[in-house]
């Protein structure tokens, strides 16, 4: 991987210098073959035999890799990879015979000729030539002309040659292989940032309650940033997408470069529409830095819980219990002390008593007492204790 990079820096910095510091020479190429890949190389209508290490090529030469893959730099800076299955002719102009090419524009356009159809890549782009011919781009863009017709294939997006001079309206979101070397190459961080931001947009939609989630004023709580864009309002928004979507969306429209919010808001959903992956969305609107956008994400989703996510239970304030009050003795108990009971802070109530008190007697009224004048005489007070003794005798008496 080291003398990859060492290679492309020599044929772009070096006007085309291949493994050599040598610059290509007019007419020429520099193939350099992979350890322990097996490829064949065809010289000026000469049979393909086996090559090994790193060679000079003429104009005409055929190279076909068995195993592995090589590299190929060209007189102006460009740059062909190959891997196992492809097969390419460098002949004026170059020729996919078969599978897939890689093609690194250099000082000028590159020029392909794929089963009749003339790609152009000024960039970076994925040739492909099987059942049909597709042109995907990594970046810059790529002109395919067939027949009559033209389409110029933007950067992250690709398409289809089914035949000879059919070629659809507009191309189509790139779609990647995560296992492919190339895609990997140069989408491993839109692959990485969509692992990343599909899963937050999933997470952020279920904590929502259903029908919520759907107000400009609400998307400007979670990102400050929306409120210096005017143009936001309710008419951007759709009650047929997903908050989860829209908060990813907006936070790129936010981060953007391209053009003015409201176009970039439109262009944002437009190519997630058509099926591009989020991060594909990002470095089609120039956000470079993928750990920026996915922490301004997290800040709005985190930084402003309240809005989705349900109040927290506030636990009481537990005061220390006030002192048990001294309980009253109830009418079947017996007072342990003689001392009275302690009035009760509050009126209790009445219960009912567990026998009926005995009837009380009544006295006849007795005539004021008069104590005699004389010590020995008993006065009054011996007609009045017999009243008393015949009274009571009469009430103990049995019945």
């Amino acid at each position: 991987m080291r003398r990859l990079a060492v290679v492309v820096v020599s044929a772009i910095v070096v006007a085309g210098a291949g493994c050599s510091k040598e610059p290509v020479r007019s007419g020429q190429a520099v193939v350099e073959i992979s350890k322990g890949s097996r490829v064949l190389i065809g010289e000026r209508n000469q049979g393909l035999r086996p090559a090994t290490g790193n060679r000079t090529l003429h104009v005409g030469a055929q190279v076909k890799v068995l195993d592995g893959s090589a590299s190929i730099s060209l007189e102006d800076g460009a740059r062909l990879d190959v891997r196992k299955g492809s097969e390419i002719g460098l002949g004026s102009p170059l020729s996919l015979v078969a599978d897939d090419l890689l093609v690194t524009s250099g000082r000028a356009p590159v020029k392909v000729a794929v089963a009749g159809s003339a790609v152009t890549v000024d960039g970076v782009a994925r040739l492909t030539r099987d059942l049909a011919v597709s042109a995907a781009t990594y970046r810059g863009s790529v002109t395919v002309q067939s027949a009559a017709r033209t389409l110029v294939v933007p950067a992250l997006r690709q398409t289809q040659v089914p035949s000879l001079g059919v070629l659809p309206a507009t191309a189509e979101p790139l779609d990647y292989d995560t296992k492919d070397i190339w895609d990997r190459r140069f989408l491993g961080v839109a692959m990485e940032l969509t692992d990343q931001l599909e899963a937050r947009s999933r997470g952020f939609t279920n904590l929502l309650e259903p029908g919520s989630g759907r107000t400009a004023g609400f998307f400007r709580l979670l990102l400050p940033a929306l409120e210096n864009e005017p143009a936001f309002d309710q008419d951007l928004l759709s009650d047929t997408r997903p908050p989860g979507e829209t908060l990813i969306g907006a936070a790129i429209a936010v981060s953007g470069k391209i053009g003015s919010f409201v176009e970039r808001w439109d262009s944002v959903f437009r190519f997630k529409g058509q099926g591009a992956s989020w991060g594909l969305v990002a470095l089609d609107q120039q956000v470079n830095n993928a750990d920026s956008l996915v922490h301004t994400v997290d800040v709005a989703i985190g930084g402003q819980s309240f809005a989705f996510a349900p109040a927290p239970t506030v636990a009481p304030v537990v005061e220390p219990p006030p002192p048990a009050p001294v309980e009253a003795p109830t009418p079947q108990s017996t007072p342990r002390s003689s001392a009275p009971a302690p009035a009760p802070a509050a009126p209790a109530t009445p219960t009912k008593p567990a026998a009926e008190p005995p009837p009380l007697i009544t006295l006849p009224e007795l005539p004021e007492l008069v104590p005699p004048a004389n010590p020995d005489d008993p006065g009054l007070l011996t007609p009045l204790l017999d009243v008393v003794t015949d009274t009571l005798s009469g009430l103990l008496a049995p019945g």
